[in-house]
């Protein structure tokens, strides 16, 4: 069984972000290899899983059955359509596979008023997060930056971040 939830009830159709969290409810008693399909709507994408397992050359995360959960970052970098859009979880096994539809509402900026955030999954997200940068006893004042690859665009904002960005 696969239950889903997004840290954001609505997401912005142009340079959007949002995280979906996926939580796998094994059934007993069942060991197994599988591999989750995320399968996205056109204009919207997704980062390597956060909780850093292995990805095949088909995009598809591989799992075994001791996994319960995945966290992937989605996002759109282009401005898309308003509207609901859906994204498909499938959870393959040599045995069966189960299929979930994750509905997204796609808003322009303006809308973004409305947006209810999940704090559950925020909250998910940040300790994803500081298990991949455990600190150690000599470590406790070190604070990690995780950074992020940018691709340059050019649109009627692009003049604010050049003159505001910075870079660490």
């Amino acid at each position: 069984m696969i239950e889903t939830k997004l840290a954001k009830s609505l997401m912005e159709n142009e340079e959007g972000m949002n995280h979906l969290w996926i939580q796998i409810l094994w059934e007993e008693s069942v060991y197994q290899k599988s591999e989750m399909q995320i399968q996205l709507p056109k204009g919207i994408y997704r980062s390597h899983n956060l909780n850093g397992y292995a990805e095949n050359e088909r995009k598809q995360i591989v799992l075994d059955s001791k996994d319960k959960e995945v966290m992937i970052e989605i996002f759109t970098q282009d401005a898309i359509a308003c509207g609901e859009v859906i994204i498909s979880v499938t959870l393959f096994s040599c045995e069966k596979s189960i299929s979930k539809e994750i509905p997204i509402h796609l808003v322009s900026e303006d809308e973004m008023d409305m947006v209810e955030i999940d704090e559950q999954v925020v909250e998910r997200i940040k300790e994803l997060g500081n298990a991949n940068f455990p600190p150690t006893s000599e470590d406790t004042n070190i604070v990690f930056i995780q950074t992020k690859v940018l691709e340059a665009r050019n649109n009627e904002f692009s003049y604010l971040e050049k003159k505001y960005r910075v870079d660490y």
